[in-house]
């Protein structure tokens, strides 16, 4: 069945109760898993690539900005003009498209992608990131000297998920990628040397092993997995074991707190961007059979996520000791949404609980127009995946790498679930901040509701049938 993005801008109008109203069409719903698969246009992407050559090799490259209306490639001011980071994200997303459908073009431009992450990393196990236009590293630049920084563990994410696919299909081009991988073990026993001892930010216990906080953890978590399936080495085991122990003891433990479950990103701050603790700890409880790791995803599910649908979704979080929680609700952006449908998708895949892959559904349909904007975030004729929503009434229509690739990241979540595209096609129909929930509800009229229960001290979903 063909696929049509027609969706009209959500009518907002304010009721008695203090919450929001929201009356929008909604897309004609797919029925098959090949037919929810033409939500997938990676014309947008494509045309933020090139190929180029250094030393002899075919590199794809992914340009990181595009500005409204043109949408031709811009380059980042004194950075340059892509990076290790964006390209690496590149490399994932035609990995996992080529894991779905077997397609040997994405194959393709993911192995011309990883050779870009190649090059940049370097032999004692850290990355540059960024490059200039006559295609000569930026050696000094803040974020791209070499360390083992944001870039650096996406770097491993892409060339560990690439080893993993490469062992088997092409056991020579795996084999470097994993020269390459072994020296970032290193890397990160230097973090792991600092096991057992914490530091404290205005009352937040962080535990000082973390790969500086626990987004960046939860990423390395991910991509030692991914290494481990083909090389189940103890000496792997011990670090993601230690690792995860981190994130599961830098979280919000207080069950009267309505921010209960929550892992920490870093220091005393909780932001929605890259906060993928859940993915990694659901994913390594069924890897290791740890109750302890399935736990702590599960609370941050079955709580904080909860209180994120009920508000609509929100940027940051900051704790401050004995002072009021400062909370932004925006910019908003796929990056801080697709963590929380990859998380709820490998929970689901742990548990087998169809909750999880309703909740999977239900945070993706933010691109459809399930946000505080009222605007779609993903449009499916050019592939372009808008770079964020700035507050109710404007939403920034750049559609840079990060964005495009995130986007199309979440509809990859959800499309081999029969349950979570169920729900993808719900309607939010409310938002009542004041009263902590949200409500949404198909063509049908049924409803499930997202909230808080005071009298049950818990948060709830109720659903009619």
């Amino acid at each position: 069945m063909a696929l049509f993005f027609i969706l009209l801008q959500m009518l907002i109008t304010p009721s008695v109760s203090g919450s929001l109203c929201f009356e929008r069409s909604r897309l004609e719903p797919a029925e098959t898993f090949e037919g929810f698969s033409n939500y997938i246009n990676f014309q947008h992407l494509e045309n933020l690539s090139e190929v180029i050559h250094i030393v002899g090799t075919p590199m794809l490259i992914t340009h990181i900005y595009s500005e409204y209306p043109e949408y031709g490639w811009v380059e980042a001011k004194d950075e340059g003009v892509t990076c290790v980071d964006d390209v690496s994200r590149a490399a994932i997303v035609y990995l996992r498209h080529y894991e779905l459908f077997g397609d040997s073009l994405s194959l393709g431009k993911a192995r011309m992608a990883l050779n870009f992450v190649l090059y940049m990393g370097q032999n004692d196990g850290q990355f540059y990131n960024f490059i200039y236009r006559d295609h000569s590293i930026n050696t000094e630049g803040r974020t791209s000297k070499k360390s083992f920084n944001f870039w650096a563990v996406r770097g491993l994410r892409a060339l560990c998920y690439g080893y993993r696919i490469f062992h088997v299909i092409d056991p020579s081009y795996a084999k470097g990628l994993r020269e390459k991988i072994k020296p970032t073990f290193n890397q990160i026993n230097g973090f792991l040397k600092y096991y057992g001892e914490y530091e404290y930010y205005n009352g937040v216990k962080s535990p000082r092993w973390l790969i500086v906080g626990g987004d960046r953890t939860a990423e390395t978590i991910l991509a030692l997995l991914d290494y481990y399936t083909v090389h189940p080495d103890d000496e792997i085991k011990v670090m993601i074991e230690k690792l995860a122990d981190g994130l599961v003891q830098f979280q919000m433990s207080d069950p009267n707190s309505k921010l209960f479950g929550m892992h920490y990103s870093w220091r005393n701050i909780w932001h929605a961007w890259g906060n993928s603790e859940v993915e990694a700890l659901a994913k390594a409880a069924r890897v290791f059979s740890s109750s302890s790791y399935l736990e702590s995803a599960k609370r941050e599910a079955d709580n904080f996520y909860l209180f994120l649908i009920s508000r609509n979704f929100l940027h940051s979080i900051k704790m401050h000791e004995g002072k009021e929680l400062i909370i932004n609700a925006f910019p908003q952006i796929s990056y801080g949404i697709r963590p929380m449908v990859s998380g709820l998708k490998e929970l689901y895949i742990a548990t087998e609980d169809d909750k999880y892959a309703k909740l999977a559904g239900l945070v993706a349909s933010w691109l459809e127009g399930n946000n505080q904007a009222g605007e779609v975030m993903y449009d499916l004729k050019t592939g372009r995946g808008f770079d964020g929503i700035n507050n109710k009434e404007e939403i920034n229509r750049n559609s840079g790498a990060e964005s495009t690739i995130e986007a199309l990241m979440i509809i990859m979540d959800i499309t081999d679930n029969p349950t979570s595209l169920k729900y993808f096609y719900y309607n939010l129909k409310e938002t009542n901040e004041k009263g902590n929930y949200s409500i949404y509800r198909d063509v049908s009229g049924k409803e499930i509701k997202i909230g808080w229960e005071k009298e049950l001290r818990a948060w709830n979903i109720f659903e009619n049938n």
